[in-house]
């Protein structure tokens, strides 16, 4: 058994988007800690199994690593808020921290937000829809929302504040693969976000199941007290 296997259970029990965990935190959930060299250099936090094999122990929790050295931390941040941000890279050196966690802090604000817009109107998403569980885990990922239709379907349904990435699409699908192998026969599945360039359009009617819906932002205003 990997000296790691206990650090995927422990960022797969945590519901938050972003997880921080200080090294010596991570000391404890990893078997005999960690080693020196995850305290010093960025190569080692690398979110690439080719190179890191250890890396596998928190993708497969959904969620990518990155180092924070001078305060003695890691910022664990899934999949779908690292897509939003353009500042994401493998690799973030100290000049760049705050300004990447700042900029991802803003995305998840947004889909928190988008988040709870569709739980309290799942009828407008689609007349019928029950919910089931938000930030649900799997073995393949964390999902934004489980629903279940007026025929009592499984529907997958993925947020992404601002327009969905290709790889929106290669998300989605492992997770509605994953589903139609636990269940035994295939989900749905709803991708949620500003807008779909054309490819991923393209790549979406390859998948049977796999619905695109496009939200708005409306924004009120009113005279303030003075």
């Amino acid at each position: 058994m990997s000296r790691y296997v206990q650090l995927t259970q422990h960022l797969l029990s945590n519901p938050n988007a972003q997880f921080i965990l200080s090294f010596d935190e991570l000391d404890k959930v990893v078997l005999g800690g960690l080693p020196a060299s995850a305290r010093q250099y960025h190569a080692w936090w690398a979110n690439n199994t080719a190179s890191q094999p250890h890396a596998k122990y928190w993708l497969d929790a959904g969620l990518r690593a990155t180092p924070n050295f001078k305060n003695g931390f890691v910022v664990f941040t899934n999949d779908a808020a690292l897509e939003t941000s353009e500042l994401a890279v493998s690799v973030v050196d100290e000049s760049t921290q705050q300004e990447l966690t700042e900029y991802v802090e803003s995305s998840l604000s947004l889909e928190r937000d988008l988040e709870d817009q569709i739980v309290s109107h799942l009828d407008v998403l689609e007349p019928g829809l029950t919910l089931v569980s938000r930030q649900e885990s799997s073995d393949v990922g964390r999902l934004d929302l489980l629903a279940r239709d007026s025929e009592g379907r499984t529907v997958i349904i993925e947020l992404k504040a601002g327009e969905a990435k290709d790889s929106s699409i290669g998300q989605i699908a492992r997770y509605m693969g994953w589903y139609a192998t636990k269940e035994g026969k295939p989900p749905r599945a709803m991708l949620v976000a500003s807008g779909f360039a054309e490819p991923v359009r393209w790549a979406a009617k390859a998948i049977p199941g796999l619905k695109l819906v496009t939200y708005r932002v409306q924004f009120f205003f009113e005279e303030a007290t003075v």
